[in-house]
């Protein structure tokens, strides 16, 4: 038996759960038992979910050229019997204990509808380049969820190929003429009595046919017969999922297609050689998706359990460089990244989301990506750093992009603020502050293409109105 807990993202605090006593334990009616509070506890942040449990995050915080960025590691906590989420998206699975149901914790998207995390999937397509927008999205969750999974896999996949293929040692079993490595007395004794010539023997090879390989193989035959749509919409270089197939065939002539490859012993051992850590989660979203798809009984095993989460903070920060600013003159900076920040002393600085992509002598309009329906009030911290920004690029134009939904909260009607900066240094205009909302399509309904389609518009209408009101000139 497995519990379901459903929640979004950034609630503070959830409002159908509460922590009871075990006696009034009910999770479809809200009423969290104490023992599962204590597994919710013991994963409230990421470095605990880590350390007890098999998980993967995007952007991934476990390689170090990616755990530069800033955001708060907390995913799920309990305050006052109540529970409170943060930026964190996705599923984590939690095995049961002695005599406990399994516990399944799901947050979706605030901005989304209850049942169908398009936008989360729409800003996935678009960040990882892929064109699947006419796809028939099943309605339920679990569809959606294995979507996303496939997504993540050829994304990650691709990745860790760029890398070269695996390869380790395994101990093969030979019976032929040309013995080598250490002879196998009781085997050769069965299978060469009498002895005509042969030898059987074992030897340890460093070889690309693996079982990790195979398992990797058998979920692109999967994700090929299931998800075409997917597999084919990978919009960046189809050519490259082609070399990709023809690399993994030719280096596994021992797959078998009946075979299991996710019950294999090795397939659930974690890849700890430095030159393959891409390959770690390349491996634990095999196990996700043949998990998810019912193909094997991972659910009940004693292994670690599979959870993947989602930092939309960071998500809609992507998207927003992909999809928004992309046709205009602005640089994304990254922290950590030396090729591009914004420094206000000697060897410190600063990494504002966008900044526009001027000489250096030049005035530069800063922007900042928040996920939340942002608002003047109470967001005194935001200003005060757009407006440090501001000071030391010597832009007149600073602001905020943010996702907004009129089901959600009433917008406010002051989309702007002039700046009372000193006036010998602005001495030709007046710097402003601006609030640049992203009009999701307010739909209900199951077409994810029709979604998209409004994604689009909503899309060209905020480019044009950011063309005239802070480029003062259309997009391109």
């Amino acid at each position: 038996m497995k519990n379901i807990i459903t929640l979004k993202d950034n609630e503070k605090p959830n409002t159908k759960y509460e922590c009871v006593d075990k006696e009034n334990e009910n999770i479809v009616d809200g009423k969290i038992s104490k023992s599962s509070r204590k597994c919710i506890e013991e994963i409230r942040s990421i470095e605990n979910l880590i350390k007890k449990h098999e998980v993967i995050t995007i952007p991934d915080i476990t390689i170090p050229d990616k755990a530069g960025y800033q955001n708060d590691k907390i995913i799920i906590e309990i305050k006052d019997d109540r529970l409170y989420t943060n930026n964190w998206v996705g599923v984590v699975n939690v095995a049961p204990g002695d005599s406990e149901a399994s516990l399944r914790i799901e947050i979706t998207s605030r901005f989304d509808n209850k049942e169908k995390q398009y936008f989360l999937l729409y800003m996935l397509c678009t960040v990882y380049g892929f064109n699947i927008f006419n796809i028939d999205i099943d309605g339920n969750d679990e569809g959606n969820y294995l979507i996303i999974l496939v997504i993540i896999y050829i994304n990650s996949l691709i990745e860790a190929l760029s890398e070269g293929v695996y390869k380790e040692y395994i101990t093969q079993k030979y019976n032929d003429y040309n013995f080598r490595g250490a002879i196998d007395i009781n085997r050769h004794l069965k299978l060469n009595t009498p002895f005509m010539g042969k030898t059987a023997y074992s030897v340890r090879e460093y070889t690309y046919d693996t079982e990790i390989l195979c398992l990797i193989r058998q979920v692109i035959d999967y994700i090929k017969y299931e998800y075409s749509d997917i597999w084919e919409g990978y919009g960046r270089d189809k050519s490259i999922l082609n070399e990709i197939v023809e690399v993994i065939e030719n280096a596994t002539p021992s797959f078998r297609p009946n075979n299991n490859y996710a019950e294999e012993i090795k397939c659930n051992k974690e890849i700890t050689h430095p030159l393959y850590q891409n390959y770690e989660n390349v491996r634990k979203l095999a196990l996700m998706i043949l998990n998810e798809s019912g193909q094997n009984i991972f659910d009940n095993s004693e292994a670690k359990s599979l959870s993947l989460l989602i930092d939309i903070a960071w998500l809609w920060e992507e998207f927003v460089a992909e999809r928004l600013l992309k046709d205009f003159k602005y640089i994304h900076l990254l922290v950590g990244d030396s090729e591009g920040k914004f420094e206000w002393a000697d060897d410190e600085s600063w990494y504002p989301d966008f900044i526009e992509n001027k000489d250096e002598n030049e005035g530069k309009n800063i922007f900042d990506a928040k996920y939340k329906n942002w608002k003047w009030k109470n967001n005194s911290e935001d200003i005060h750093q757009l407006l440090s920004y501001l000071f030391i690029s010597g832009g007149t134009k600073c602001g905020v992009i943010y996702p907004y939904n009129e089901e959600l909260e009433k917008e406010e009607k002051e989309v702007e603020k002039e700046v009372l900066a000193f006036k010998s240094f602005y001495t030709e205009s007046k710097p402003r502050i601006y609030k640049l909302p992203f009009c999701l399509p307010s739909y209900t309904g199951s077409d994810f293409k029709k979604y998209c389609s409004d994604m689009d518009e909503a899309i060209g209408k905020w480019k044009k109105e950011f063309g005239v009101k802070i480029q003062d000139t259309s997009s391109k």
